[in-house]
């Protein structure tokens, strides 16, 4: 069954996978925070966005997001879906990504980021992992 990227299904399989992550679950012992990732074209409103919650290797909760989940999260990650599916398939290196301006960093600072970057991987890996349509 594929999934509309970031819905309410997607976003709760990604908790899943996070959770079943050995990866996640060593590199971010120490994370704790929500992170969202956002789905927008240039100029746009947001198309879709989930979160995440995190702490101490382990999700603890994660949904389809609103306006108030991306100003309480502490790293907000914005692209076109292009990138998106870039990204999720492995043909996008999510640093490469960020360098070249067409992932964006739009909450959080990418220098506290930097201690967590295993943990930030194993995120991506879980959510590329997730199937859509």
């Amino acid at each position: 069954m594929s999934l509309q990227l970031f819905s309410e299904e997607w976003a709760r399989r990604w908790c899943a996978a996070l959770n079943d992550s050995t990866t996640f679950r060593e590199a971010a012992g120490s994370w704790v925070g929500m992170v969202a990732l956002v789905v927008r074209e240039v100029g746009a409103e947001p198309a879709a966005a989930a979160i995440v919650d995190a702490g101490g290797g382990e999700c603890r909760s994660a949904r389809a997001a609103g306006v108030e989940d991306l100003a309480a999260a502490s790293y907000v990650f914005e692209a076109p879906v292009a990138t998106w599916d870039e990204v999720f398939s492995g043909r996008l290196q999510p640093a490469m990504a960020l360098m070249t301006g067409r992932l964006r960093l739009t909450r959080g600072s990418l220098a506290a980021l930097m201690p967590h970057a295993r943990a930030a991987a194993a995120m991506i890996s879980a959510a590329a992992a997730i199937p859509r349509g």
